[in-house]
This record gives C-alpha cells, structure tokens and sequence, in this order.
C-alpha cells in the first residue's frame, strides 16, 4: 500500500512538495475522492502556471473522468475566476490547482462543496475517503469540457458588477510573474486605467519577490515605481489571484484591514440606517485594527469579529445573506452587495479603482481616502515559534489574561480598555491553522499604550513562551 502524504491535507486546503508530496498518483486519487466525498457529476477544475500544475492537473482530471465526473476545464485561471465558475456553471463544485504565494516547489489544491469553498473538518473528512480508497465504479467514463473562453467570461463579469468609472486612474501593478498577471492588465485596461505593469509576465520560478502583497518588502518595487512615475497608488496581487495589497502615492505600504475599512465606509454610505442589523453587518477577522471597528460604527454599521479563514468568513456571509462586506487582515475582500461574496482579486481591483475615481474626481491624493480612519501604533503580524502542545499552550495563554476581557473566537484576543493606563487597546495570540506558530498582533491608542502592552505580555506569558519575535514586530 502506497504512502501518502496525508499531512498535505490543511485546514483551509491541501498543500505540499510538488513531485514528492504531491505526485501525480497523489492528484489522481483525490480526482476519486472527491468524486466519491461530492458525489460529483461535474466539477469545474483550474489552475495555477506552476511547473508542477500541468502534470497534476492531467492527472487530477483523470481521476474524476474515470469516476464518471464531467470536467468544466477552465486551464490557467485565477481562483477568483473558479469560484465564479461554481456559481454560474452547472457544476457540483470546483478545485483550483495552486500553492498561492508559496515558494515554486510547492502545489495544492482548493476546494468548493457547489459555491462553498471546503474547510476544517470538511477537509479532514475527505483526507478518510482518500486514505479508505473506496471509489466510484461508474457504468461511463465522465467527459472532458474545455472551457477556453471562460476567463474572458469572469472578466466580462467583473466589469459590469464593477459598474462605471468617472475617470481614468493612473495605477501601478505588481502581479509578481504568478498567474493574475495578464488577466490584471486586461482588468486596469478595460477600466479605463493606465501605468506601469510590473512583472506581468508568467514566471512561475518568481524571480523578482513573492507573489505575497500583504508583506512590505514584495512591495518595494511597486512602491518604488508608483514614487517615480507619479501614479496616484499601487496594487499587488498574491500568487493565485484571491488577495490584494496596496501603497499610497508615497509608496508607502498599507495594511489590508485600513483598506477593508475604505471598503465598508463606502459601502455602509450606500445602506439606509433603518435597514436591518444584518444589513449593516460588516464581518472581519480577529487580526484587524480596532480603527475597522471604530470606521464601521461611525458610519451606521455593525462589526462582527470571528475567526481568521477565508473559508470561515465565506461560510459565514451565507449564514448571512444581507451582510454586504467581509474582509480579513490577509488582503482577501468578499464583496456581498453587487457581487456574490468570493474573494476576487481582480473585483476587488475593479471596486477600489471605481471608489478612486469617484471619491478623487481631480486627482486627490490616494491616502487622502484613510484620512477618516484612525491609525493607531500597532506591532506587526509576529510569528512566534510554538514549542510544545498546541492545547496547552493556547490553555496556559488563556489562563494568563483571565482577569482581562477576552475573545475566545480564534485563539485569546484580549482587551486592555482602560487597564495600565492604556485607554483603547489589545493583543491577540492564535494559533496558526497551518504552521507550527503563533501569530501574535497588539494595537493601541498610543506608543506608550502599546509599549505597555508589550511589556504586560511579556510578563505574563514570557515565561513558557519565547516573544522575542513579538517584541522585535
């Protein structure tokens, strides 16, 4: 009996070496679970520009057509575009093949039960169907659907959700040589955007940074080029076209939970204050700013705070049919009022060109759009080492803050309103679903404020946990 890497098998995806890890034989057999886990009689399937993506995308492919599994073949795609295949295609779901901004070695697979991208249990659940190997014994082989055209079709679809821009806007673009590259141009293009397009081009050994936009050092060069060419602002995408990052006319980069809370102020404009609490519900991840927090309620909406997953946050806009935004502190974007919930790169590219246009209709600058939000002194997104088990680790965490307010949603978000002198502000310590750290983030109202919390942190847990990383963020 074979062995397989179930280890691949994450909490919002599979992922692992490609050609080691994830093999061709690996890519056929899970064509079979999820056949089977599904019961499947079609699936849209798309892919990524890895090196590894064609060979296992064939064999992938190959294991569902033999389960008699009708496969709406998209080919190079984002995972924007997938998802919007699941939701206007007649298919039972859809796999993206990609290892988003992963190095090149590595490949993965994401999943959607119909619209619904897998997660969690559901994953660990079909990781038993693919180690039982009992598959679907079909009467006739499945068929093979290109789809050539379909990216086009997503394109068409996001400019008219995107609605129409009163001016041109002068944009940089990153795409990092991953696969939104071409697809980004024929976006700006089609909106009537100009300026530089910066490794647009496939290169899926990512010779020039990370296809990562979330981190500052992959956007030095746009920053840098936004600085020279006098661009009103940048955007980057990540690896798979799910995420985007942005600078400012300064080039200076700005983190995605200040850019959710532009998105929700101009949505939240847009929604009557008598409409329901669902209505103005604006859902975001626990590793958000609380100046989100703060824009939402002053601009007549609800702040909902849950655990961090794109996944999760998905899940929840359908339990919540009328919330029109959710976003996470990652750079994912799930616009709910003209779109239908999906973290879209390229839609989320179309909306923040058309709030430009119409919120900076002379030209003012970009940054001029965060003037309402506050920006508080914060530490950055720290990854601490996790030595030991993670349960009692997170058990121990929460013990140490138990005479302080405490979120329990995704890890310990504690509250210090009004404690050490530290009149709004907070630290969060979670474990991360597929790595053996914890992300650690603090904010406050002031540089003294944080300083104290780093300080009450370090006293409480720095004994069993190694902060150096937390305190050097």
């Amino acid at each position: 009996m074979a062995e397989w890497a179930l280890h691949c098998f994450k909490a919002y995806d599979i992922r692992g070496i490609a050609n080691n890890e994830l093999d061709e034989a690996f890519a056929d057999r899970l064509g079979r679970s999820i056949a089977k886990f599904l019961d499947a009689s079609s699936i849209a399937v798309g892919r990524d520009i890895r090196e590894s993506s064609p060979s296992l995308h064939s064999a992938f492919v190959s294991g569902l057509i033999q389960s008699g599994v009708d496969v709406h073949d998209i080919g190079i795609c984002t995972t924007g575009a997938l998802y919007h295949a699941t939701s206007v295609l007649d298919v039972d779901g859809g796999v993206m093949i990609t290892a988003s901004h992963n190095p090149p070695e590595y490949n993965g697979f994401k999943m959607c039960r119909g619209t619904s991208a897998m997660a969690g249990e559901e994953i660990q659940n079909l990781r038993i169907t693919f180690e039982t190997g009992e598959f679907l014994t079909p009467n006739s082989l499945g068929e093979h659907l290109i789809l050539d055209s379909f990216t086009n079709t997503h394109i068409d679809a996001v400019i008219d959700a995107t609605g129409t821009i009163r001016r041109s806007v002068h944009v940089v673009i990153d795409a990092a040589n991953a696969v939104p590259g071409p697809f980004l141009k024929n976006v700006r293009e089609r909106l009537n955007g100009h300026g530089t397009a910066l490794y647009c081009e496939w290169d899926n050994s990512f010779p020039n940074h990370a296809p990562d936009p979330t981190r500052p050092k992959n956007m030095v060069d746009l920053g840098e080029e936004v600085v020279r060419t006098g661009a009103e602002f940048g955007i980057g995408i990540d690896g798979d076209g799910d995420r985007v990052g942005v600078v400012d006319e300064k080039g200076q980069f700005i983190h995605p939970d200040r850019l959710l809370a532009v998105f929700a102020e101009d949505i939240l404009k847009e929604i009557p204050i008598d409409a329901s609490e669902e209505a103005r519900t604006v859902i975001h991840d626990v590793k958000c700013s609380m100046a989100l927090e703060q824009t939402i309620r002053a601009n007549g909406g609800i702040p909902h705070m849950m655990r961090t997953g794109h996944s999760f946050l998905k899940q929840a806009l359908r339990e919540m049919p009328e919330c029109p935004m959710a976003g996470e502190m990652s750079g994912h974007f799930f616009f709910h009022d003209r779109w239908n919930g999906f973290d879209d790169s390229l839609y989320a590219v179309g909306r923040l060109m058309e709030i430009v246009a119409r919120r900076c209709p002379n030209g003012e600058p970009f940054s001029s759009l965060f003037d309402n939000i506050p920006n508080y002194p914060s530490t950055g997104e720290a990854k601490v080492p996790l030595s030991g088990e993670r349960e009692d680790t997170m058990s121990a965490v929460k013990s140490s803050f138990s005479d302080l307010e405490c979120n329990l949603a995704d890890g310990v978000r504690v509250r210090y309103d009004s404690h050490l002198g530290v009149e709004s502000g907070w630290f969060l310590c979670r474990p991360s679903n597929t790595e053996p750290i914890l992300v650690m983030r603090a904010e406050a109202d002031s540089q003294r404020g944080l300083d104290a919390i780093r300080n009450d942190v370090e006293n409480r847990i720095g004994n069993f946990i190694d902060l150096s990383k937390f305190q050097d963020a």
